[in-house]
């Protein structure tokens, strides 16, 4: 059973970034003004989750601070080679809008009978012009795939098949994008 597909996922990422603060300019402790605080962003990889490929589109914008650290919720969807869609919430916390971030993650997989993930990504990221850059992140995640083990012993006249076992794995990940900003 499908639960979202991916225009669906689109739809709501774009809804929650409306929903977001949108003020890039923020006032120091001396009266001035930042403009170079975080701004709404979009990031756009390519990477690998243990070793299955997958494309990747999200959106982050920042929603406040805690102490010096800028707190920016980032959803997105995932689309891997085998299990297919998974939608993906991390709160990236970072000092500036360059340089090194990383935070919590989480993630629902869409496809098939369904699973999670959590756990936690860390990356760089900088800027080759003023609206766009790039960024190489890792993470370790704790996957559940619901469904997948399936035993190929022969059932005995009578009994019934054994039901599929979740498949459980701690998940590293490397994801290399470009990133705009609004």
């Amino acid at each position: 059973m499908r639960i979202l597909n991916i225009s669906s996922c689109a739809a709501v990422l774009a809804g929650l970034l409306l929903l977001t603060p949108l003020s890039a300019a923020q006032t120091a402790a001396d009266g001035t003004t930042n403009t170079t605080a975080e701004r709404p962003t979009v990031w756009a990889g390519l990477g690998l989750e243990t070793i299955v490929p997958f494309g990747s589109l999200a959106v982050s914008a920042p929603v406040g601070r805690v102490g010096a650290l800028t707190v920016a919720p980032r959803l997105g969807v995932d689309g891997l080679v085998l299990l297919g869609s998974i939608v993906s919430a991390d709160l990236l916390l970072s000092r500036a809008d360059t340089g090194w971030y990383g935070g919590p993650s989480a993630g629902l997989i869409l496809t098939g009978k369904g699973g999670w993930r959590a756990g936690a990504v860390a990356g760089y990221r900088s800027r080759t012009r003023p609206d766009l850059g790039f960024f190489v992140e890792g993470g370790v995640r704790y996957t559940v795939v619901r469904g997948v083990l399936t035993s190929h012993e022969p059932v005995p006249a009578g009994q019934s098949a054994r039901p599929a076992e979740d498949l459980a794995l701690p998940s590293p990940t490397l994801r290399l994008g470009l990133t705009y900003r609004f």
